[in-house]
């Protein structure tokens, strides 16, 4: 297996995550002022298939639309839903219900089958699965038969 390393300095990636059609609601059972460990919560999209499943070693609430998660692991699946094709590793992130987005300023990775990208700050939608990497930003891609055509 041939290995390829990428590195590219204090600059931003964009990772699109294959688009999901209507918004659903993000059902995160956190109340106000309380912390919940060992959280897992499925995301479906508008079909009622699984598209993300948000895992975290302890999830809070501080207000109405703000939520903190501690060692977040975020599972991104394919159109068949049945395996995840996408991990996000953040160590720490906030999600904001009125945005819809969760955001890290901690060291975050981005884990495929033939990918891997490192990045120091992570924004990314839930409605359209993307994530915006910014650097200094590392990628390494593996089985480069599996990335090209």
């Amino acid at each position: 297996m041939r290995r390829k390393f990428f590195a590219i300095a204090a600059c931003a990636a964009a990772l699109p995550l294959h688009a999901q059609e209507a918004p659903a609601p993000v059902d995160i059972p956190v109340d106000i002022g309380q912390s919940v460990k060992d959280i897992r919560v499925p995301h479906h999209n508008a079909q009622g298939k699984l598209s993300l499943r948000l895992n975290a070693a302890q999830a809070e609430c501080s207000s109405n639309t703000e939520f903190t998660f501690t060692d977040l692991q975020i599972e991104i699946f394919g159109d068949q839903g049945e395996e995840p094709s996408l991990t996000v590793l953040l160590p720490e992130a906030v999600f904001d219900q009125t945005t819809r987005r969760l955001a890290s300023d901690r060291r975050s990775v981005i884990k495929g089958e033939s990918i891997e990208i490192t990045g120091r700050d992570l924004e990314f939608d839930i409605d359209s699965r993307t994530s915006r990497l910014t650097g200094p930003v590392t990628m390494v891609l593996t089985a480069s038969d599996k990335v090209m055509p």
